[in-house]
């Protein structure tokens, strides 16, 4: 922030509607309050104002030109509202002289170009098949007007088939945007983040196919608009599915890094993930749902309950490559400015004293979670512990059971109250590599939603390989579950 900017100190009175306002401006704060008794103090922080606009006439004659009126201005501003949402809320005044307004009008949006990290020519895909299959009705809804207020140039592209996304974003030139977004879910996401990484590897020289190279950075940070079935990533990342809050985000600027799992066969990359990589019972449902699509986001709740009387169990084989003695969780939660993703950021993993361990038995599910994969029906998620940055990935081993614990395991998930990691056959252990095995019986393997055909795989955490636009899910954060299933 400009220090002269920072110095500053505006005091006035206007009016808003009838009543009369004091509005301060003083230490990158807004503080308004009555002039008169009930007494109402607010105060809004500068870095959640969106703009800073005069107003227009109002014209008589729709023919005729808008003028700008002297002595009217709107501040658009963002304020948390309950738990993690964000609302758009403005604040309309008057003032008899016109100097005053654009003293105003002038010294605020001063302020806000020192903002530098907001997005200005933003590219925005839409998936209108997706989930409930209204991701353009979300954007023409929560998100149209709210860019527009805020200045911010969108280039919209609609997908129209599987990897669209994705090879759009290799194969194009991005140079005139400084941002990139999707609304729609887990798997739109994924093509978008999927696209960045090999898009970058493309440019550099890099050969994305190979574990050991370090994958490199996109320069590009991406927004997240809720638009699916289940939205785990953005649940995550904002704390809420909600639409306005996601768009309040990206306009907003602050950003965070994201870790993201790279997914190899033994000779080629097959995918990176953000969320969840499992085998076994949500593999199934995966691959076992998709000839139910007829019946929208419930097919998921159908094949889920026709895998869990079935009861299948998997053998196989876990290597797990991690510096914690037995891989074990840190009950740790992760929230905004969160230390231990900053303090990852600086490690380097050869320096971690880090090896190999092994796991066998025969499961009902392993899961690699890379956030703790919470979403409205799931408020804690399979992995309550995880963090959005620090490098580990934890891995969720439910051993073969009966139905009754199966089911203990899906309304534990559910619960907003209690979680999973008591139970006793559960094991959850944390890692920056693992190797998995089929030794008799296969399954398929659901990655951020889409069904993974290959069986044997190894997985590499890339701590904080994507640049995301969120504020972090607060500390107070709490959203009831919506359904009693998973």
């Amino acid at each position: 922030m400009d220090s002269e900017l920072e110095k500053s100190v505006l005091l006035s009175t206007f009016h808003c509607g009838k009543k009369k306002i004091r509005i301060i401006l003083h230490q990158g704060k807004i503080v308004w309050d009555n002039e008169k008794p009930p007494s109402e103090k607010r105060t809004l922080p500068l870095e959640n104002v969106i703009s800073v606009q005069q107003n227009y006439k109002r014209n008589t004659n729709p023919s005729d030109l808008q003028q700008l009126d002297p002595y009217i201005f709107t501040i658009h501003y963002a304020e948390r509202n309950k738990g993690s949402k964000w609302v758009y809320k403005n604040l309309t005044v008057k003032h008899s002289d016109s100097a005053q307004v654009t003293m105003w009008v002038k010294t605020l949006q001063n302020y806000l170009k020192n903002f530098k990290s907001r997005p200005k020519h933003l590219l925005l895909f839409v998936n209108p098949f997706g989930g409930k299959k209204n991701a353009m009705q979300i954007y023409e809804k929560f998100a149209k007007h709210l860019f527009s207020i805020a200045g911010v140039e969108v280039t919209v592209n609609v997908s129209q088939r599987k990897d669209q996304i994705k090879d759009f974003i290799v194969n194009h030139s991005l140079d005139i945007f400084d941002s990139v977004a999707c609304v729609g879910g887990d798997g739109t996401v994924s093509e978008l983040f999927n696209g960045l990484v090999l898009r970058e590897c493309k440019i550099r020289g890099v050969d994305p196919d190979d574990i050991d190279q370090n994958l490199p950075r996109p320069r590009i940070p991406i927004g997240i608009i809720p638009g699916g079935s289940t939205d785990t990533i953005a649940y995550c990342i904002h704390g809420t599915d909600d639409p306005t809050t996601a768009v309040l985000h990206i306009i907003l600027g602050d950003k965070l890094g994201l870790d993201l799992v790279s997914v190899y066969d033994e000779h080629n990359l097959l995918r990176l993930y953000a969320s969840v990589l499992s085998y076994g019972y949500l593999g199934d449902v995966a691959y076992h749902s998709d000839q139910y699509r007829w019946m929208g986001p419930r097919r998921y709740d159908y094949s889920g309950f026709k895998k869990l009387v079935s009861n299948r169990g998997y053998h196989g084989e876990l290597a797990v490559f991690s510096e914690m003695e037995g891989g074990v969780v840190e009950e740790i939660p992760c929230h905004e400015k969160c230390d231990k993703c900053e303090s990852s950021k600086k490690l380097q993993i050869g320096e971690l004293g880090c090896k190999w361990q092994t796991f066998s038995g025969k499961f009902f599910m392993v899961s690699g979670a890379n956030i703790s994969c919470a979403c409205a029906r799931s408020p804690k998620g399979i992995a309550p512990h995880a963090h959005l940055g620090d490098g580990m990935v934890h891995l969720v081993l439910v051993k073969h059971t009966s139905v009754l614990n199966n089911l203990r395991l899906l309304l534990r998930l559910s619960s907003s109250d209690s979680c999973i990691d008591d139970l006793p056959f559960i094991e959850i252990l944390s890692a920056r590599e693992f190797c998995f095995r089929a030794t008799e019986g296969s399954s398929k393997w659901n990655c951020d939603g889409e069904v993974q055909h290959q069986i044997n795989i190894r997985a590499k955490v890339r701590c904080q390989l994507l640049t995301i636009f969120s504020r972090g899910r607060p500390k107070d954060n709490s959203i009831d579950p919506t359904c009693c299933g998973f």
